[in-house]
């Protein structure tokens, strides 16, 4: 079965030995949605890639297997609410951009689609790969190309530019693993008018030369970039925090290093990040002995400095090993809600179904829990479904991303 996640984890037996700090009792999160596009087609992974912005919800739909590039597409809530429904917009790049849909993310009116021409298949990579950038025009969302396209100015085939992207205002950050023996880099654009001008590259003080990955997973929030870099330290992994100066952005190594003093080899800290209200969630799929974490670090009142000491680790109430919980995470804009996807999890005899599950900061701050605020399931959840190969929150709204193997993919909204 090919599946659209690619950590290959050694099953071992252990059990996960997070403390149980409560939260509240667990929330009646309602399915609120199933989002469609109006072309469906099995096996063709739509829900791959997803983000949230207010009322506003952008779905990559690619298969880098069977197709040479993809299509996104937008979903807006109706003024009644979110219902089943099919795409407000569908966006395409006018050049067709090999490996388009890989990645998205959106702030505001303004929409970032990572194309990253990653060898696959049909021969190795030809180019270094590319971002789409889509402003939303004065009627409100519409089928169209591309506003701008960027790309890094010192790219070369096969860096997988684009395998990443996050949007804050309207500076983008670009992850690019692949890049020098897969050590990985961070590209950084500002964008003024549509138009769009690289303004730095970030990369690791401590990289192993190799194997890295750093920007296989990139999240933005007002000056503060959060790279993960999965294969770090024999994938142990890490999340590295660079910190705009105040002169403007430019190229420079990390501000500070996010780790783990226990961690281990294929825990992969980093195969997600995200950041929100000055909290970085950094996932671990393999964590726990393939338990899975998603471990939660707060900024210092005296700013971000490099630890492995994390605030707190999240884990799944019904964990399995081999679930991939946290292989997505996502944070909303404050910081207070925390989501994390497991594509792996069983649901009764579904093999690979796959769950969500939502944090909600408590009171006294973030603990170490296996108490999710809430659990999430679709309502039409199938075998080898993997919902939660993606997931977004904003607000009290979380979206999950289902790309199926059995059926056309989908993406489900979930609230109160």
């Amino acid at each position: 079965m090919r599946r659209p996640f690619v950590t290959s984890i050694l099953i071992l037996c252990a059990a996960l030995t997070l403390s149980d700090a409560a939260l509240a009792a667990p929330a009646n999160w309602q399915q609120l949605a199933e989002l469609t596009p109006t072309n469906r087609a099995k096996n063709d992974w739509f829900g791959i890639s997803i983000a949230m912005s207010g009322n506003t919800v952008v779905v990559g739909d690619f298969d880098a297997n069977i197709e040479q590039f993809g299509t996104v597409d937008v979903f807006v809530k109706p003024a009644s609410g979110w219902t089943n429904m099919t795409q407000t917009a569908t966006l395409t790049s006018s050049d067709s951009g090999v490996g388009f849909g890989t990645s998205v993310a959106i702030s505001g009116d303004i929409i970032v689609v990572g194309a990253a021409n990653t060898s696959n298949f049909h021969g190795p990579a030809a180019t270094p790969g590319a971002a789409y950038v889509f402003v939303k025009p004065a009627g409100g969302w519409k089928d169209m190309t591309e506003t701008a396209k960027i790309t890094a100015s010192d790219g070369l085939p096969g860096d997988a530019f684009g395998n990443s992207v996050s949007i804050s205002g309207t500076t983008i950050a670009v992850g690019a693993f692949f890049v020098n023996n897969f050590s990985g880099r961070v590209y950084v654009f500002t964008c003024t008018s549509g138009a769009c001008t690289q303004a730095a590259e970030l990369t690791a003080s401590d990289s192993n030369g190799i194997l890295d990955y750093l920007g296989c997973s990139v999240a933005i929030s007002g000056n503060t970039v959060v790279a993960g870099s999965y294969g770090h330290n024999n994938f142990q992994g890490s999340a590295y925090v660079y910190v705009e100066p105040t002169g403007g952005w430019t190229d420079m190594t990390e501000t500070a290093e996010l780790s783990t003093l226990n961690g281990k080899a294929s825990d992969n800290v980093g195969f997600s990040v995200a950041i929100g209200g000055g909290t970085v969630v950094a996932g671990a799929p393999g964590a726990f002995t393939a338990y899975g974490a998603a471990y939660v670090y707060v900024e210092p009142p005296t700013g971000w400095a490099s630890t492995g000491n994390f605030t707190a680790a999240l884990g799944a109430p019904d964990a399995a090993q081999g679930d991939s919980f946290s292989q997505s995470v996502g944070i909303n804009e404050a910081g207070k809600a925390i989501v994390a996807g497991a594509p792996g999890a069983n649901i009764g005899v579904n093999l690979e179904q796959g769950a969500g599950y939502a944090y909600v900061l408590p009171a006294s701050g973030w603990k170490n829990t296996r108490h999710a605020y809430a659990e999430v399931t679709a309502s039409d959840g199938a075998s080898a479904d993997l919902m939660g190969v993606s997931v977004a929150v904003s607000g009290k709204t979380m979206v999950a991303g289902a790309p199926k193997s059995s059926s056309p993919g989908a993406a489900y909204v979930f609230g109160q």
